[in-house]
């Protein structure tokens, strides 16, 4: 074992192990973690809102909610389907690993809200430019038809979840942030989809515009890209890894 990073396999272990505490947790704890989380994803989606006219800033911006989340602590959806390396050495059963990620998802999409709360009342958004750009988003994110919205759930929790590798994988406060930027500002560069970031971006655009409905927003948006964001952090990356480190 290295005194400056785990090895991949020592990684997943670590994983696993961290799966185990995960579920462990008494439920007014993971959500008052989840909470955290989708509000710190928030922030970052904020930060990506006021830089929004340069990419490569905005890219760089957003990857401080998972910072925060690893830092600081908070249980975010994405990064915890990586349980799936403990649900497969079967150290955590199917019950708790599939309870476990729905309270976390529901709490992140309350911590979102919150910050959508916070910001709308904090009168960020009377400014007509930053009105006019989270319902751009908006109508970007719900132009994708379904099977658009799926593969970039896809591909965007493929870097998140590697992202929450890179961080486990490194013992010191500097590797875990720079294990945090580089793969999250790839998702954020390349325009991926991202369900708690998202649960932050079309609630706002609703709010500003009447004509964003939440039937739209639920059905076009959240849910093909929670569950592409399932199969690319949940089933591709701990699936090959788990072939790869124990099979």
């Amino acid at each position: 074992m290295s005194n400056v990073c785990l090895t991949p396999k020592e990684t997943s272990e670590a994983l696993i192990e961290s799966a185990q505490k995960k579920v462990a947790m008494t439920v007014k704890k993971r959500y008052i973690m989840s909470i955290m989380a989708g509000l710190y994803i928030s922030l970052g989606a904020q930060g990506f809102m006021v830089t929004y006219d340069n990419l490569f800033i905005r890219a760089a911006v957003f990857p401080v909610g998972l910072m925060l989340i690893v830092l600081v602590g908070g249980e975010l959806f994405t990064g915890n389907c990586l349980m799936t390396f403990a649900l497969l050495q079967k150290k955590i059963t199917f019950k708790d690993y599939m309870s476990s990620l729905l309270q976390v998802l529901i709490g992140n999409l309350i911590g979102a809200l919150v910050a959508v709360g916070f910001l709308y009342f904090g009168g960020i958004y009377n400014n007509p430019a930053m009105a006019e750009t989270v319902v751009n988003i908006a109508n970007s994110k719900l132009s994708l038809s379904f099977t658009e919205a799926l593969f970039k759930g896809i591909l965007c929790n493929v870097l998140v979840s590697l992202g929450v590798w890179f961080a486990t994988t490194s013992k010191d406060t500097t590797g875990k942030i720079l294990g945090c930027w580089f793969p999250i500002m790839l998702f954020v560069l390349c325009g991926y989809e991202h369900v708690v970031a998202n649960m932050f971006y079309l609630p706002m655009a609703m709010i500003v515009d009447s004509a964003i409905t939440i039937s739209e927003v639920v059905l076009d948006n959240f849910i093909p890209v929670a569950i592409g964001n399932f199969i690319g952090g949940g089933i591709l990356v701990p699936i090959m890894y788990y072939r790869v480190y124990y099979k």
